[in-house]
């Protein structure tokens, strides 16, 4: 018999271990942030929420400001070619633009183990090949090298 669970952080993170899953949690957010996509080059993060309607997983890709409107143009076609995750675009005036994928499973009255690894392999799984075709783009921000300060270092 399954046993259906409402789960909370704690229960994320018990599942977490018990799969071998490595992760940890930040002073910055509530996210359980998963180290598998956390650590990969151009991957700002990549957290796991508890939310009012179930389990909310989401990876940000930090985007060279240069290539904005190239990613922007391939929006439609990411949310067709991966349609377990919702992708878009934040832009705002006090970080580089970044790439959203989110995905949702619906837990108000319970899952399983099962269907949360499930959930969680397949929302990784696609989030790694949108990494990899962004990084064959060449449109990822992955360090000081790609964006030159014209002022120089003001520090």
């Amino acid at each position: 018999m399954l046993s259906l669970v409402t789960p909370d952080s704690e229960q994320l993170g018990r599942w977490l271990r018990q799969a071998g899953i490595q992760h940890y949690i930040c002073d910055q957010c509530h996210g359980l942030h998963i180290s598998q996509l956390q650590g990969r080059d151009g991957v700002l993060d990549s957290r796991l929420f508890v939310e009012g309607e179930g389990l909310l997983m989401s990876t940000e890709l930090e985007i060279q400001p240069s290539r904005l409107f190239d990613v922007q143009a391939m929006v439609p076609r990411f949310n067709m070619e991966y349609p377990n995750l919702k992708i878009f675009l934040d832009v705002n005036d006090d970080s580089l633009p970044r790439l959203v994928a989110c995905d949702l499973l619906l837990g108000r009255s319970g899952v399983t183990f099962e269907q949360f690894l499930n959930f969680l392999q397949l929302t990784v799984d696609t989030s790694v090949q949108l990494l990899e075709e962004c990084q064959n783009m060449s449109c990822l921000y992955v360090g000081d090298d790609d964006i030159a300060d014209p002022a120089g270092s003001l520090h």
